[in-house]
């Protein structure tokens, strides 16, 4: 990750429609940008990111992770059969595993209580205390395999059961395995395509129906195959809000911008969204490849409070490492500055709650 966009990232908190915002005009698109921003623009798809949709090009590659209810949550295509492999494989080596200090490490495993379901109890690791417990929960749903997994802890089963001082820590296995059970009973694979129609969480290959809750984290990365060097990352957190908004840290990245030589605020202001109020900071800056580069941010809910108004994060790099490409591989932007913008526009200003998803 670039030097300036750790900071950056960092001032701003790890995080159309008729644009309010302050800034720089821009010129008219050129004949060759107006072609490039078209084929970008004539391919957008919605997709369905947490309890919101989003507006992006067709051709992407799509990273990330979900935390709900204190659950990591991951999905992957796959066939009945490879589950069911890569399940046998996994009780294997689960048995197969030995501590150091002779404990037991495989505590329970078997069968959850919804189809194609299983889970495993286990050690946090094969070294040190026997305290700590990892939960895993594996599902088989619409072509894809869900793996669930939490933390939990036993002292009555671990060397400390007779320490007077750890009695409090107890023991919250059974309560968190009921929860993988229910987690297990309710999710389900998506396609990517597939907007959902009820209340519930999209995730990459996933989704769990529900009401809203206090507890759901989604981060998710698109990276465009025609332009590895973009791409849009979006955050929500309904625990993540801020005491101060995106503009209110103005200072901080104003002082941050001009200590780079290319450094400089493009556009910014507030922005109305579709059932959001949100506010954005374009930048221009020198990227880790030692380039010119872009880094646009869009922020919502920054002070609400409450599992209905998530804090919400949106980002576009250009001339920048992701999951995709390697910062050494970057000669140049592959968007220049105009088209960035046109593409940000495009994107950014369809974000809008999923119909029924709270």
């Amino acid at each position: 990750m670039p030097a300036m966009k750790r900071t950056i990232l960092a001032i701003l908190a790890c995080v159309t429609v008729i644009l309010s915002a302050c800034g720089q005009s821009t010129a008219p698109l050129s004949e060759e940008e107006t072609r490039t921003v078209m084929e970008l623009k004539n391919q957008l798809q919605p997709k369905c990111v947490g309890r919101y949709l989003i507006d992006m090009p067709a051709d992407v590659s799509v990273f990330g992770s979900a935390t709900l209810h204190g659950v990591t949550f991951e999905s992957m295509a796959m066939s009945l059969k490879d589950y069911r492999e890569e399940v046998d494989a996994r009780e294997k080596e689960l048995k197969g595993k030995k501590h150091q200090e002779g404990f037991q490490y495989l505590y329970a495993h078997g069968p959850a209580s919804a189809p194609e379901t299983y889970y495993f109890v286990h050690l946090k690791n094969t070294y040190g205390s026997n305290l700590g417990r990892i939960i895993e929960g594996y599902k088989w749903s619409r072509g894809h395999r869900i793996r669930l997994e939490i933390k939990a802890s036993d002292v009555t089963t671990s060397e400390f059961k007779d320490d007077p001082g750890a009695q409090q820590i107890g023991n919250n296995v059974p309560q968190k395995t009921r929860l993988i059970f229910d987690l297990l009973d309710k999710v389900r694979g998506r396609n990517d395509e597939d907007i959902p129609t009820e209340p519930g969480v999209c995730f990459i290959g996933g989704f769990l129906p529900g009401k809203a809750s206090n507890d759901e984290k989604i981060d998710v990365q698109f990276v465009l195959f025609g332009h590895q060097d973009v791409a849009v990352d979006f955050y929500s957190n309904t625990n993540g809000h801020e005491s101060n908004t995106l503009l209110q840290r103005g200072a901080d990245i104003n002082a941050m911008l001009s200590e780079d030589a290319n450094g400089k605020t493009i556009r910014k202001g507030g922005v109305d969204l579709q059932g959001l109020k949100a506010e954005e900071w374009l930048a221009a800056y020198t990227t880790e490849a030692r380039t010119i580069g872009n880094s646009f941010y869009l922020e919502a809910n920054a002070r609400a409070s409450g599992e209905q108004e998530p804090y919400i994060w949106l980002t576009l790099y250009t001339a920048s490492g992701n999951h995709l490409m390697r910062t050494h591989s970057i000669e140049k932007a592959s968007l220049n500055e105009a088209e960035a913008l046109a593409l940000w526009d495009a994107v950014s200003r369809s974000l809008r709650p999923r119909p029924r998803g709270f």
